[in-house]
């Protein structure tokens, strides 16, 4: 199997995964697919991104952003925080107390599961080369050129 394949299958299955756990976790029954993916983006980076960037990143129109965030905002999904250094730019922040006690932790949880049968397959080694490539499929993926 190819790298294509094998990368087409990961996406197959990690799309399965990210529909269970929307459609199994309270958190995320009052949200679109849409809004979850905003939340996942935020919650990864915590007061990385401004309403601008996240445009810039998703090559939309800052008002959609703005409007999307506003939409979270209001439901109290989503907080935005003033930079101390630049007090026109703000940062935002997803609001935990949203979130039943078990939701947050559904991607640690995956991720703790993994680290552990990954652990028992393969050395420590392998782990970290594998880890250097999917960052740097990661990088391959979100390169304006494709």
């Amino acid at each position: 199997m190819g790298i294509g394949e094998a990368i087409t299958n990961f996406f197959h299955d990690m799309g399965i995964v990210e529909l269970r756990i929307r459609n199994e976790h309270p958190a995320y029954a009052k949200l679109s697919y849409n809004s979850s993916l905003y939340l996942d983006i935020i919650a990864a980076h915590q007061g990385e991104y401004t309403p601008s960037k996240l445009a810039d990143m998703l090559h939309i129109a800052r008002p959609s952003v703005t409007q999307k965030l506003n939409v979270l905002e209001k439901a109290g999904y989503v907080t935005r925080k003033q930079n101390p250094a630049d007090k026109r730019e703000y940062f935002l922040y997803l609001n935990e107390n949203v979130f039943t006690s078990d939701s947050p932790s559904i991607y640690a949880k995956l991720g703790q599961h993994l680290d552990e049968a990954m652990t028992q397959r393969y050395a420590k080694e392998e782990i970290e080369k594998f880890s250097e490539m999917l960052s740097y499929i990661g990088e391959i993926c979100l390169d304006d050129s494709l």
